[in-house]
């Protein structure tokens, strides 16, 4: 399994439009994916873990959101989201899935236990 780069880059100019990074991933361009990753990444892993509430998962939600997207760039529909709509949409997805399968966190189970 290849990891992408999750790497926030300082703020700065956008020279390239995420729908051109997308389109070039399309193409095959793995620097593309690593653009819009850099670009991305932080916010994708914030909403990732405000449903998990768990940093690692969240971070593994944003890594398979990623490898989605080298797979489903191609059929990509600007009329229907802009693209970080729908990183958005394809992150928060995979969070609410992976909520559903996810077993409790340690830290809640050990809360229930001192409680009482």
């Amino acid at each position: 399994m290849t990891l992408i780069p999750v790497v926030e880059r300082p703020s700065r100019e956008q020279t390239v439009s995420d729908m051109t990074l997308l389109e070039r991933v399309a193409a095959g361009d793995v620097p593309a994916i690593w653009e819009l990753s850099a670009r991305h990444s932080l916010s994708l892993r914030a909403l990732a873990f405000s449903i998990l509430r768990d940093p690692v998962a969240a971070e593994q939600v944003v890594q398979a959101t990623f490898r989605e997207i080298r797979y489903e760039a191609a059929r990509f529909d600007p009329a229907h989201f802009p693209v970080f709509s729908w990183l958005s949409e394809l992150t928060r997805v995979g969070a609410l899935q992976r909520s559903r399968v996810q077993p409790p966190s340690q830290s809640s189970d050990t809360s229930v236990l001192t409680a009482g």
